[in-house]
């Protein structure tokens, strides 16, 4: 960063024009708060709604056969990409809308899918693989569909861990989900409230769902506003992938996977 004060001439007796108090500052990327070593710490959140359709049903997007099972395709596809900037290579693995044993006839909406919600952490892409087609074998799809009890426990987390000079950490939470919502203002609520905090949420939308829900969440074309904080999002947090567009590109997978992660 460079201060001081400039002075130019405008045009031959004309006058000057000064410039007093000036900065110049380098507008540092990405990779070089991770490479200065910043921690990056990666929350995966799978959708085990009913309108995903039976996993034993060859068009659901659940389909227990690996080749034909489109989350299993997006979480392989993007967790290649963000794995590389996850620090510890441990992934906090949630899953939402179904209902776990023994509560069978009862939709969670933050269960961890190694069964032990007070460490939710996997150790890195394989085991989130495993982790999810056991889920899969063990849960009943349920509903609705809540995205907020997730992005609270991301939020409470990272409020938890003050970010100094010497200590810097940021959390990236991928949703993956099928495009429906059923709790939109408690889920703008949390948006806006991670938008003061070091968060960054990836909404991959799986499926040919109507996602217009999801691009509202987006933000891109209007900042949400919090009804319950009475306040707009302070920064653009939430990035939204439909993964049919992109899945047979991984260069603009990669590009919109990390467009909201800031620079």
């Amino acid at each position: 960063m460079k201060e001081g004060t400039s002075e130019f001439q405008l045009t031959k007796n004309q006058g000057d024009f000064k410039m007093q108090n000036l900065k110049v500052e380098a507008q540092h990327s990405f990779l070089e708060y991770v490479f200065g070593g910043c921690e990056i710490d990666l929350t995966l959140a799978i959708d085990f709604t009913l309108s995903n359709g039976n996993p034993r049903n060859s068009n659901s997007l659940h389909f227990f056969d690996p080749q034909r099972n489109q989350y299993l395709q997006a979480i392989q596809s993007v967790g290649n990409i963000l794995q590389f900037y996850n620090t510890d290579k441990q992934v906090n693995l949630y899953g939402f809308g179904g209902a776990i044993p023994p509560y069978n006839n009862r939709a969670s909406h933050c269960f961890a899918l190694n069964g032990d919600i007070f460490n939710p952490r996997v150790d890195g892409l394989d085991a989130v693989v495993a982790h999810y087609q056991r889920a899969l074998q063990q849960a009943n799809l349920y509903g609705p569909t809540h995205f907020a009890e997730i992005l609270k426990s991301v939020n409470d987390y990272a409020a938890s861990e003050p970010v100094t000079q010497d200590r810097q950490k940021f959390h990236i939470c991928v949703i993956i989900t099928d495009g429906i919502i059923n709790d939109m203002e408690k889920t703008i609520d949390e948006i806006v409230r991670g938008s003061e905090l070091p968060v960054a949420i990836i909404i991959i939308g799986v499926g040919d769902a109507d996602f217009d829900s999801m691009e509202v969440l987006d933000g891109d074309e209007e900042a949400l506003y919090s009804k319950y904080y009475r306040k707009y999002m302070a920064a653009d947090i939430v990035q939204f992938v439909p993964f049919n567009d992109f899945k047979h590109n991984p260069h603009l997978l990669a590009k919109e996977t990390l467009m909201e992660v800031p620079a």
